[in-house]
Order: structure tokens, then sequence, then C-alpha cells
């Protein structure tokens, strides 16, 4: 016998003793009327799960929950993701005793010796000699300047930020 076979055995069995204990409550007491609804209410949910409708009222429900997903909405996605980053960024600063900055996002951070380079420092400069050099190339890099580029300014900031971790 398989399972669905076996599945309305019992809901005909639960069926029947609900039938046989509504019966028993009108001649004798109207506790088996409570018996009775238990049965009953079994039986309807074996039944509901042997036909098939509770697994397809939970697929129907699932695919409907993904579709809504996918729209978005408030706290839905990459945003979401973005924000829990940030997040663990600034708890890595905290620990760290350093609340002035922020950690680095960017991916295309520049090595130390790229930092260096850049800013045109050797290896041996202290943090005053990269703050002097940091400004220095920034008056003449400034997007606001004549001479001004953008990217470049970036670049000078990003390789500050990294001797100043």
């Amino acid at each position: 016998m398989n399972r669905q076979t076996i599945g309305y055995a019992l809901v005909f069995v639960f069926g029947l003793m609900a039938v046989l204990q509504t019966v028993l409550a009108i001649r004798f007491n109207l506790f088996f009327l409570l018996v009775a609804g238990l049965f009953g209410a079994s039986a309807y949910l074996i039944w509901y799960h042997v036909s098939g409708r509770m697994e397809q009222q939970v697929r129907q429900e699932a695919t409907r929950n993904r579709r809504t997903d996918r729209r978005g909405g408030f706290g839905a996605g990459p945003r979401e993701r973005r924000f829990r980053d940030a997040r663990r960024d600034s708890t890595r600063n905290q620990r760290s005793g350093d609340w002035s900055r922020r950690a680095p996002t960017s991916t295309d951070e520049p090595t130390r010796r790229e930092a260096y380079r850049i800013l045109d420092l050797g290896r041996d400069a202290d943090r005053s000699a990269v703050r002097d050099a940091y400004r220095e190339k920034v008056q003449s890099v400034h997007p606001d300047t004549a001479d001004g580029d953008e990217e470049e300014f970036k670049r000078v900031t990003r390789a500050y930020e990294r001797l100043t971790e």
C-alpha cells in the first residue's frame, strides 16, 4: 500500500469515529460531542495533507513571498547589505580605538609602497611628513584648481588614507 491509500484509510477511520462520537453525544452526554469535534478536525487535517492541497498552498505562499522580496521595499536586498557592511567597518574602527575615520571600502586601494610613490615620499617618512606631502599634492591636483584632476585627487586621497591608517 502506498502512503496516499493509508492516508485515505486514516481519514475514513477518523471520520467514522467522529460520526460515532456524535451519535453517542446525542444519546448519552454532550462530552462526546467535544471528542467528535476533535476526531472530525483530525480527519479534515489528514485529508487536507493527503489530497495535496496543503503542499499546494505552501508552494503558492512561498512563491508569493519570493515575488514580493524581488520587488524590494523597506529593508530588502543590496541596500541592507551595504548598511550591514558599513556597520561591520565602523565596529572594526571602534575596536581599534580610532573614531576619526572610516575603514576603507574601496577595492582599488593602493598598497603602502604605491601610496609612498604617489605622494613622492620615502619609506622612512613620518606622519607629519605624510601630512605635509598630502597637503602639497592636493593643492596641485584639487578639482577646483585650474590644473585639477578629480581622479588624481581621489588617488592622492586614497594614498594618504592608506598611510594614515
